[in-house]
């Protein structure tokens, strides 16, 4: 929940709801001015950071102001409302323009795009009216960035389901029968989605999973068996990961931090103390920039962007990487893990070896190896001969090594599947999880 963090960063700061009111817009018009409509909306800018307006529009003209709510930031708009499509200008404090809003406004959702004054970087914007405002809080992505492990029987055969989704898009994999099965789907963005299961060989095949968006506590496998009936069964949930969105903007800067949330309170305290200090250096940096170093086309130049790619997600076990990027620092921040969620801590990669067998040297041995394998350009194993492969993680077809992330060669993986370790894998139930053996 970034709980900490907000508090930390957020104390002491007057947000933006106290500081506007409907009066103010109303003194941008003429005191003549007839059929005004004035209204409070709230939403976000690149689905990211949350801004409230308030608008005011006559039929053809339309002014107001917005606030960035995490840095209590203003701007004001002023412009054309030509049959509810509005084409405004963004003015900061001093009246000088800074960015374009374009969209469609129907008086109760305003939907659109924010431009900067080169028109070089456009981003959705998307904002509903509200009775008032409200104090700043995480944005959640519970809805449209999760994983999820589902399981039950389906003609009798236990199954266990990963149900990735990243806005509109869908992952599913599985394993049966020692054979590993996995899709992408499109989704459609509507509260019951429907998949396609086409796993020739698996119990899956020829059937469709069903989900309903507002109740992910179970998912339906739904097909028409031999004699012509449609049968359902459910699969339900055992494990979830859902998104949260820490986020700063303000006049010059953008800086967001995506991490998952397991609902095991030491991984979620854990995850949020990895990325706190970066967090709080950051908007740190972006606050101490002074107005007299922003100019008109400064607007949205410095950026910082934290996340989690997750590679393994098992009901004990969560495995990944976390980046942490920004616009004034060269580098890529890379921070490699193995969770264990049963003990409540991190693991190392020994701890799922049996302790005679010598991971750290059997590793040190064949990673060279493997890397001779490699079809990569000559410039990239060039580049690769001056890097380790330190960034351990488990993923569910082996234990990957990556060497840091680089602008130019981005980043090099050495997979070692399990199948040559597994002789001396402790937990032989991980490899149950794993293969579905």
């Amino acid at each position: 929940m970034f709980t900490l963090i907000a508090n930390l960063i957020f104390a002491g700061l007057s947000f933006a709801q106290g500081k506007h009111t409907k009066a103010d817009v109303r003194s941008m018009f003429p005191a003549n001015t007839k059929d005004l409509w004035i209204n409070y909306l709230s939403g976000t800018v690149d689905n990211k950071h949350v801004i409230d307006m308030i608008i005011g529009t006559d039929g053809s003209t339309c002014k107001g102001i917005y606030t960035l709510r995490s840095s209590n930031t203003s701007f004001y708009f002023d412009g054309q409302d030509t049959d509810h499509q509005l084409r405004l200008a963004e003015l900061n404090s001093d009246f000088r323009m800074t960015g374009y809003i374009y969209g469609d406004y129907d008086g109760e959702i305003f939907e659109g795009q924010w431009m900067n004054y080169d028109k070089n970087l456009i981003l959705p914007i998307k904002l509903e009216s509200v009775s008032s405002f409200e104090p700043y809080q995480p944005l959640s992505y519970k809805n449209y960035q999760w994983q999820r492990i589902f399981s039950g029987k389906v003609n009798d055969k236990l199954i266990k389901l990963h149900l990735t989704k990243d806005q509109y898009v869908y992952v599913c994999h599985f394993h049966e029968g020692g054979v590993h099965y996995k899709d992408v789907f499109g989704g459609k963005g509507s509260r019951v989605e429907s998949l396609p299961m086409n796993f020739s060989l698996s119990v899956l095949n020829n059937k469709w999973i069903v989900i309903d968006t507002a109740n992910l506590d179970k998912i339906d496998v739904v097909y028409v068996d031999e004699t012509g009936y449609e049968i359902t069964t459910t699969l339900k949930a055992e494990a979830s990961l859902v998104s949260e969105c820490y986020e700063y903007a303000d006049y010059h800067s953008r800086l967001e931090c995506i991490r998952p949330l397991s609902g095991n309170k030491k991984f979620d305290l854990w995850m949020e103390n990895t990325f706190k200090t970066w967090v709080q250096s950051g908007v740190k940096k972006l606050k101490s920039i002074g107005k007299d170093d922003i100019a008109t086309r400064d607007r949205w130049t410095q950026t910082a962007n934290g996340w989690v790619e997750v590679d393994l997600f098992l009901n004990d076990i969560i495995s990944g990487t976390a980046y942490m990027q920004s616009s004034w620092n060269s580098e890529t921040e890379k921070i490699a893990f193995m969770y264990d969620l049963k003990s409540g801590k991190e693991m190392k990669l020994q701890d799922i070896f049996d302790h005679k067998f010598d991971s750290e040297e059997y590793f040190r041995l064949i990673i060279p190896a493997k890397i001779k394998e490699k079809t990569w350009k000559p410039q990239d194993k060039k580049w690769v001969s001056k890097q380790g492969f330190n960034f351990v993680t488990l993923k569910d077809n082996g234990i990957s090594f990556k060497t840091k992330y680089s602008t130019i060669y981005g980043e090099k993986e050495i997979l070692i599947p399990y199948s040559s370790v597994s002789e001396n894998l402790k937990n032989k139930n991980l490899l149950k999880d794993l293969l579905g053996k």
